[in-house]
């Protein structure tokens, strides 16, 4: 599934990540596990030696996500906020200044760990709704900032662990000669080994099980922020107080503070992609080794479990999916393009989301199709589907990306619809890639076109924006979905064309099988637009029973083919010998 330059990274890789230093901690106390998070983000960093930002080295942070969320999940959340949302956030609005140099070492260094703050505890994931205030002192020439009610309190943020120095960046509502001046990001100290800095209250909280981290809230009583801690982008605060900014009101800039979050997009791909393809393969291995002998294979001799066509269209679909998601982390693992355009900034957010779900999918349905053991903590199930659980909601929540992909489709910012070119009803083949296009982007495209009519009639009606939209928001998640689904078509269509007759057709039908799922689950739809006709519908069923035959003697290689270094992932049941594996105890041999 990679390319050249990760089979050149993967020495570097293995070297950092020792399995015996990274293997899954049990037995600890909910302290001693945060210390070792920050303990192993330090090791990773005294080996980095990159002597300037990870992000400037995308080839390398790719695959370092990658192991990173396969080795440790809670590692992952802190090494993906320390290095691409704090880092990244003084690069985006630092851009240009050097009195931040040092900031940037002593996180490069790992003296401090770096923590995002933009979420309140009274507004959920809204971070237009901040209320934290950070009030300019011009005879200082600082900010004072301050946390004016319980709404206000930044949550959730992972600073609650002792001894450990933290600095932050945190989102506030500028106020400038007592006017507001819209949203902006400061880099505050929130803590060093001794404790909380002066002015800032950390509480912390309890941690969530699927994913153990130092979860606080945090709120700041008069704290001191220097100017030069103010990432100020374009702005400036003069000498005698005037305020200038070339953003023209305080809801531009207010806006401007998201541009960071699509480090987490892209963060959250690539990790996500990867527990996916390692759960699909873990379970898949598993599934070839793990036999019974029950009702429905009449008692003969014990048989594999991938054998039966139930546990093959889950473990199938799983690594259907875990191949779509891997295609989906290549497409944003390049390098960055320089001024992203608004559709470049919607496909990004839609695969985060889509990743998510997939994610989510996946690692409950390995779960699940690996019986009693696939609920042991040690095959690392519950742990992937935690951070996919997690990342439902970070980076902004799964189901406001699509709403907020629709939106800016329904405005026709940077986006046309597919043409409405319906396949005609005839015999064809439903594991035709071209096939999937156009049903997908006939559906994309009509439901866009009922969005907008519902939209435009309910305006004319009178109706204010609200009214306008909420009754339509489950249409327009539809629409949202629709279009993910069509890019994801034409990723896999991208990434087989050029595979020899053979391969491609194994890979298209590797992929066929999610991708078919999906227009599956709408073959309702279908067949009330004529675009599926009733016999397609009826024969979908025994077309997956039949890419499940097809693919299964290759199942063990095309497990193995998504680059999962099981050693780190250290599941018991990916071994032949499992049970060995599993246990410590040693048994006599009976001869």
């Amino acid at each position: 599934m990679h390319g050249d330059s990760y089979r050149e990274t993967l020495p570097r890789l293995e070297e950092i990540f020792s399995p015996d230093l990274f293997a899954r901690p049990s037995g600890l106390t909910d302290q001693d596990r945060y210390s070792l998070t920050y303990q192993r983000l330090r090791h990773i960093n005294d080996r980095l030696e990159t002597g300037t930002p990870l992000l400037h080295h995308r080839d390398l942070l790719f695959p370092l996500l990658e192991w990173v969320a396969l080795a440790d999940p809670s590692l992952f959340y802190a090494f993906f906020l320390h290095h691409c949302t704090t880092v990244g956030s003084i690069l985006e609005f630092g851009a240009g200044r050097d009195d931040l140099d040092d900031v940037l070492v002593q996180l490069a260094n790992t003296e401090v760990v770096g923590a995002l703050l933009m979420t309140e505890l009274g507004h959920g994931n809204s971070n237009a709704a901040v209320r934290t205030e950070a009030v300019f002192d011009p005879d200082a020439r600082e900010f004072v900032l301050t946390t004016p009610g319980p709404e206000a309190v930044k949550y959730p943020p992972s600073v609650g662990c002792p001894g450990v120095p933290r600095i932050g960046i945190v989102t506030a509502k500028l106020v400038v000669a007592e006017q507001d001046r819209g949203l902006f990001c400061f880099v505050v100290p929130l803590r060093d080994t001794a404790g909380p800095c002066p002015g800032v209250v950390i509480e912390p909280q309890d941690s969530a099980a699927i994913l153990p981290l130092d979860w606080a809230t945090v709120s700041f009583q008069g704290v001191r922020v220097p100017y030069r801690y103010w990432l100020r982008d374009s702005a400036s605060i003069a000498s005698d107080g005037s305020f200038t900014d070339t953003l023209s009101n305080p809801a531009m800039r207010s806006r401007q503070a998201s541009r960071l979050i699509r480090y987490v997009w892209e963060a959250a791909t690539v990790g996500l992609a990867a527990v996916t393809r390692a759960s699909a393969a873990v379970a898949v291995r598993h599934a070839h080794e793990r036999y019974t002998n029950g009702t429905f294979a009449g008692f003969a001799d014990p048989m594999p479990v991938i054998r039966y066509r139930n546990q093959q269209r889950t473990l199938f679909g799983a690594l259907s999916a875990a191949y779509i998601a891997a295609m989906a982390a290549k497409s944003v693992s390049g390098p960055e393009p320089v001024g992203r355009s608004a559709g470049e900034i919607r496909t990004l957010f839609i695969l985060k989301a889509v990743i998510d779900q997939l994610a989510e999918r996946v690692t409950a349905a390995s779960r699940a199709a690996s019986g009693v053991l696939g609920f042991s903590p040690q095959n690392r199930f519950l742990d992937y589907q935690g951070l996919a659980h997690a990342f439902n909601a970070a980076g902004l929540s799964t189901q406001v990306l699509y709403l907020n992909a629709a939106w800016t489709m329904a405005l026709g910012l940077d986006y046309q619809p597919p043409a409405d070119e319906p396949p005609v009803p005839q015999e064809r083949d439903l594991r035709d890639p071209a096939l999937w296009r156009a049903l997908t982007s006939v559906r994309e495209r009509r439901l866009h076109e009922r969005l907008l009519a519902g939209l435009g009639a309910a305006r004319a009606g009178g109706l204010g924006e609200f009214e306008v939209w909420n009754d339509r928001l489950e249409l327009a998640e539809q629409m949202a979905e629709a279009h993910a689904l069509r890019l994801l078509v034409d990723l896999v269509r991208e990434e087989t064309d050029a595979l020899p007759d053979d391969a491609r057709r194994l890979a298209g039908d590797v992929c066929g099988l999610h991708l078919l799922g999906e227009i599956s689950a709408h073959s309702g739809w279908y067949l009330a637009e004529g675009l599926l006709t009733a016999e397609e519908v009826n024969d979908l069923p025994g077309l997956v029973n039949q890419l499940c035959q097809d693919i299964a003697p290759h199942a063990l290689d095309l497990a193995d083919a998504l680059d999962v270094p099981y050693d780190l992932v250290g599941a018991p049941i990916a071994h032949a010998d499992y049970a060995t594996a599993f246990t410590k105890a040693t048994f006599a041999d009976p001869a």
